[in-house]
């Protein structure tokens, strides 16, 4: 049923697959919206084609945990808020399109420009399921306040949240250089002068990572700035994020 051909721009990668789908037809769909999935060889096809992003999108986040948790986490909220939603084909090809090139450009970098800095600027947050040394669990989330100082240089704030509720918290000046926010240790951060933490911006989220002798002895025991975070860009919150 398959056949190679050749596709032009965003789709160029994949393969078109006739009457095929993420999710099986021969089962009737409880969803409208897959109903009409099934019942349409176009959009059966971008359902595919977007099943193959998302997994390509996961495998180069494989090696960052966070990252993976955060596109997880968002892929489901489009299925349930803006796929689900569509009454109509013309409403789903939409929004399919749209996701597809948002799959695509997940692991890329933000394009550096001047406007940049103000782009990021904002407060962030990421819920995370915790579980506890006596098994209970708890929603808790990881957060982010980025405000630009000017002179290449920005404020941020975060707090993350571990292994049994354990956080590490982090407040003080980056140099901004391009895409990427590297933190500039002040007087009295002896103890994480050999951690090098920043953020890299990328076109749909904001990875923090850290890499040094000085990342644990920052936080204390079971936490640790080399376990990093990541954020979705769209999700900023009105609340700053208050490190301590």
């Amino acid at each position: 049923m398959r056949a190679l051909c050749t596709l032009t721009a965003l789709f160029a990668l994949f393969c078109h697959t006739a009457q095929a789908a993420s999710f099986d037809c021969n089962k009737r769909p409880a969803r409208p919206a897959e109903r009409l999935i099934c019942e349409s060889d176009s959009l059966s096809t971008l359902d595919e084609q977007l099943a193959v992003a998302y997994k390509a999108a996961m495998k180069t986040g494989s090696s960052d945990s966070n990252s993976s948790e955060v596109l997880k986490s968002s892929q489901q909220r489009w299925l349930r808020m803006t796929r689900d939603a569509c009454k109509d084909k013309h409403c789903l090809e939409k929004a399919y399109v749209g996701r597809i090139a948002f799959l695509l450009q997940w692991n890329e970098d933000a394009p550096v420009d001047s406007k940049t800095d103000s782009k990021v600027d904002g407060n962030y947050q990421f819920s995370r399921d915790i579980e506890f040394m006596n098994g209970t669990h708890a929603t808790m989330e990881d957060c982010l306040t980025v405000k630009s100082t000017g002179n290449a240089q920005a404020r941020v704030d975060t707090v993350l949240v571990q292994g049994n509720g354990h956080t590490c918290s982090l407040s003080g000046k980056f140099a901004v250089v391009g895409n990427v926010y590297t933190y500039l240790p002040g007087k009295g951060d002896e103890d994480i002068q050999n951690c090098q933490i920043k953020l890299t911006v990328k076109r749909h989220q904001i990875v923090l990572s850290a890499a040094g002798e000085g990342c644990s002895s920052h936080c204390g025991a079971r936490a640790s700035f080399t376990s990093g975070a990541s954020f979705l860009r769209t999700d900023k919150v009105k609340q700053a994020c208050v490190a301590e």
